[in-house]
């Protein structure tokens, strides 16, 4: 994939007058906490704070505790991707969901509510774990929209304007973080026999980004 497919941080508005011009979407730090702390797992500091400062501003000892501009972390996305390459790079933003997955079992979803999940038939858990994620899509959807249906064997995670790769033009889904963090929360709280597919992404020329949940039944 062309670099020029993935613009510098400087041609996404992330830095100086322009992103005063529009009103700030914000989403949950977790996508630039976790991706930051993957990177420099799998490439050392050095790269992590390369890309990290260079795309975001931030720096790895003074990660935002607090939601973020959408844009941000788009940018931070970007910038993995146009220097690692997509495949690479969708491995590490799949790691940094299944991080993020973790933190919020472990400090955001309640103890009684994951017990029940767990506790109830597939299919019912899985439309608990849902109904909550859609009632707290103002945490990760940004400006985009996000909605869910549920079937018999599985269900239908959609992203309308995805903020995490709007404008950008990809050979593969690059929504690779989402899919993580779907996946190891259904695969925890639900059953380890699901399974979460990106079938569907703006990158790729789709009307959305839409994640396929099978293994339900």
């Amino acid at each position: 994939m062309a670099h020029a497919a993935f613009p510098a941080p400087s041609d996404t508005a992330v830095t100086g007058v322009a992103m005063t011009e529009a009103p700030v979407a914000r989403i949950g730090p977790n996508t630039i906490i976790q991706l930051a702390q993957v990177l420099r797992d799998h490439y050392g500091e050095s790269v992590a704070a390369r890309l990290l400062v260079s795309s975001t501003g931030y720096a790895l000892g003074a990660l935002p505790g607090a939601m973020v501009d959408e844009r941000e972390a788009q940018a931070f996305v970007r910038a993995v991707m146009r220097e690692l390459g997509e495949r690479p790079g969708a491995r590490l933003l799949h790691e940094a969901g299944r991080r993020t997955a973790d933190y919020l079992m472990a400090h955001r979803i309640p103890r009684p509510a994951q017990w029940l999940m767990r506790w109830l038939p597939r299919r019912a858990g899985l439309r608990l774990l849902l109904e909550a994620m859609r009632a707290n899509a103002w945490t990760f959807a940004g400006s985009g929209r996000f909605t869910v249906s549920t079937s018999r064997h599985g269900a239908q995670l959609t992203f309308h304007d995805c903020a995490m790769c709007r404008d950008m033009v990809a050979g593969q889904p690059v929504c690779s973080f989402y899919a993580g963090t779907f996946a190891r929360l259904i695969r925890t709280l639900v059953t380890p026999h699901a399974a979460v597919r990106e079938v569907e992404c703006q990158a790729l020329g789709g009307r959305c980004c839409r994640f396929e949940v099978t293994g339900i039944s």
